[in-house]
């Protein structure tokens, strides 16, 4: 039986690359192709793919958070593919629902195999990708760390979101001590952007109001 795999990738080189090789396995054939989140979305619904190929950093925004928008379906499984060894995003990938995380440097092999692995269903996230924390921010903490990150005070981070000097002080105080942080506002906005932190917005629980979290 053909495998219909889909790529999602802004990268033409990475596409054709990936369309050429897949395009020489007897059971493989690429019938799809996306470059952007809204595509991503669409063949994300389609009944027809098999398996879909995620690239995480694409031009309008992060593949994974059309995986998360998704919500639970099996078809078509989904292989995050991507050039960052970020934990956030392998753990991502874990928790809304994708069958694996490699990154684009895998030999051709592996990543042929994963592709049939998915296809019936299996998973090939190793326990080590698995152990990998999801960071989860309320709406209000990511607000905090965005300002942060952009080298904001804790009063001007305050006067911006309606909050006392205090209150932030406190909100990051807390951020610190759940994440291990030691070196304060510093490692904090290091860590978020080497991590990925606010890379994926998580999906806002079914009834409750966009935002209202905090």
């Amino acid at each position: 039986m053909t495998i219909r795999i889909a790529i999602v990738d802004d990268h033409p080189m990475v596409t054709d690359g990936l369309d050429a090789a897949l395009q020489t396995i007897d059971d493989l054939a690429v019938v799809a192709h996306g470059s952007s989140v809204a595509d991503a979305r669409d063949l994300l619904a389609r009944d027809d793919i098999d398996v879909a190929l995620l690239d995480v950093r694409l031009d309008d925004g992060n593949g994974i958070q059309a995986l998360a928008e998704r919500g639970p379906r099996l078809r078509p499984g989904v292989l995050v593919i991507s050039s960052f060894k970020t934990s956030q995003y392998v753990a991502a990938s874990a928790r809304f629902g994708a069958a694996g995380f490699l990154l684009k440097t895998a030999p051709l092999v592996t990543l042929v195999d994963a592709i049939r692995d998915v296809a019936a269903g299996r998973s090939i996230f190793t326990q080590d990708q698995l152990r990998s924390g999801f960071i989860t921010l309320t709406p209000r903490e990511r607000d905090i760390v965005r300002l942060a990150m952009a080298g904001f005070s804790n009063k001007e981070i305050g006067a911006r979101l309606t909050m006392s000097p205090k209150t932030v002080e406190t909100r990051l105080t807390g951020l610190y001590e759940r994440y291990g942080i030691t070196n304060g506002r510093i490692e904090l906005s290091q860590r978020a952007a080497d991590e990925g932190w606010l890379d994926i917005e998580p999906p806002a629980p079914v009834g409750a109001a966009p935002g209202t979290a905090d």
